[in-house]
């Protein structure tokens, strides 16, 4: 099975709204930046570095430094995505240089940004675009470590800044986090050169910038917002993210807005989570769910996770593919349905995804032949109490649903996506 999951969520809830958005002003500029879908075999390594909580060490000394030259710029822009067979979608972010380009992960569920340093020797470093500081004349050292270690591996890393570009937007003393030492091979096999994290500050490692705060202080944007389109066409690059605002052209429909109600990740309240309009229980007085572009599929706590498995009952040989239902997913009154070919994932002999929905109807997914098994886009995740349980809604349900992150008012919107 091909997927990527996002860090791990450590949640507090409260209560949220909804409400449609008014016309954003036409003079607002607008970046876009494109997006590329990508897939890669996840390893365990990368999973358990992801749903590992960072642990952070001051470091005296670690580097040499150069002074960093400010700069700035201002409004909006879009990146363009692309996308590997439904699996990830990566963007290019520029560092110590507009040309000096990485691949990456934007990722709503963290707040660091991590790039393979080029003083890292290690495969999973070596097998990637690596960061070379002493290159650039906007570098700074901060001489910050973080020291993750997990249950198969350890990944050391030291904060240190420079200037950023992303599409149209120039940032200056962009904080982030060198990779240089990988024990274990948990970015080895990736499609991407590192991840952006798009979440709150309060998550950041000691309280630097993600890089949206820092587009927020330097007020490089008319307005603070952000919004990701994710196209299904396997190796399309009309996939985007969007600074300073929405396209219209990417959904149909209102868009409805949710409150965040912890700003650590975007954290919304759900009223339900219903299996063909019926109420299994796996929402019991409302929940937590939270919108994460880095986390390919659905995650749920595992006993409510299996209980929704087992009432799904998806047949691995697809036989049953046509009458599976319904899952729909309540907030604040509004329902985001999502049927069969937005859950389902068919895995061919190599272990590589064929996407339900590229079929011409259900029958061709169901009658395609050779050695094939349907599973579900899901994955248990257990969050500990008090922060958990919570759901993650990752690409299989944000690429059906154009998603808005507004800075601004603290809130997430979704409408339906073209």
């Amino acid at each position: 099975m091909k997927f990527v999951i996002g860090l791990a969520i450590l949640l507090a809830i409260g209560s949220c709204a909804s409400f449609l958005e008014e016309q954003q002003p036409m003079e607002n500029k607008i970046y876009k930046i494109k997006l590329e879908r990508t897939e890669f075999q996840a390893k365990k390594s990368l999973f358990d570095f992801i749903t590992t909580s960072q642990q952070y060490r001051n470091s005296e000394d670690f580097l040499d430094g150069s002074d960093l030259a400010m700069t700035q710029t201002k409004q909006k822009e879009s990146i363009k995505l692309y996308n590997f067979k439904n699996t990830q979608y990566t963007g290019e972010i520029g560092l110590g240089g507009q040309d000096n380009k990485f691949k990456v992960i934007f990722d709503t569920g963290s707040a660091n940004i991590w790039l393979n340093s080029a003083r890292c020797n290690d495969y999973g470093c070596k097998n990637h675009k690596q960061y070379d500081g002493s290159k650039s004349s906007t570098y700074e050292h901060l001489g910050y470590d973080l020291d993750v270690e997990f249950g198969t591996g350890e990944l050391m890393g030291e904060i240190n800044a420079d200037t950023a570009y992303v599409g149209g937007v120039k940032i200056a003393k962009q904080e982030f986090a060198e990779i240089v030492r990988e024990n274990g091979d948990v970015f080895a096999q990736s499609d991407f050169d590192g991840i952006v994290g798009l979440a709150y500050p309060s998550m950041a490692a000691y309280n630097f910038n993600p890089l949206f705060d820092n587009i927020m202080s330097q007020k490089l944007l008319d307005r603070n917002v952000f919004s990701f389109y994710f196209s299904r066409q396997e190796g399309s690059r009309s996939s985007e993210l969007t600074f300073g605002g929405w396209d219209t052209d990417h959904f149909q429909g209102e868009l409805h807005f949710h409150n965040v109600v912890n700003k650590y990740y975007w954290l919304l309240e759900a009223d339900n989570i219903l299996v063909n309009g019926q109420d299994l229980g796996l929402c019991k007085h409302g929940c937590k769910v939270v919108a994460d572009t880095g986390t390919s599929l659905l995650t749920g706590p595992s006993d409510d996770l299996y209980d929704l498995l087992d009432t799904l009952n998806i047949d691995e040989n697809c036989k049953n593919a046509r009458d599976l239902p319904k899952l729909t997913f309540v907030l604040d009154g509004i329902n985001y349905d999502l049927d069969a070919n937005d859950y389902v994932m068919k895995i061919d002999s190599q272990g590589n995804e064929i996407a339900y929905d590229t079929f011409a109807s259900v029958d061709s997914f169901v009658e395609m032949g050779g050695n094939c098994q349907c599973v579900g886009s899901f994955m248990p995740l257990d969050i500990p109490s008090p922060q958990g349980p919570a759901w993650i809604l990752g690409d299989t349900f944000l690429s059906k649903f154009y998603s808005v992150y507004d800075r601004d008012n603290d809130r997430v919107g979704f409408a339906r996506a073209k």
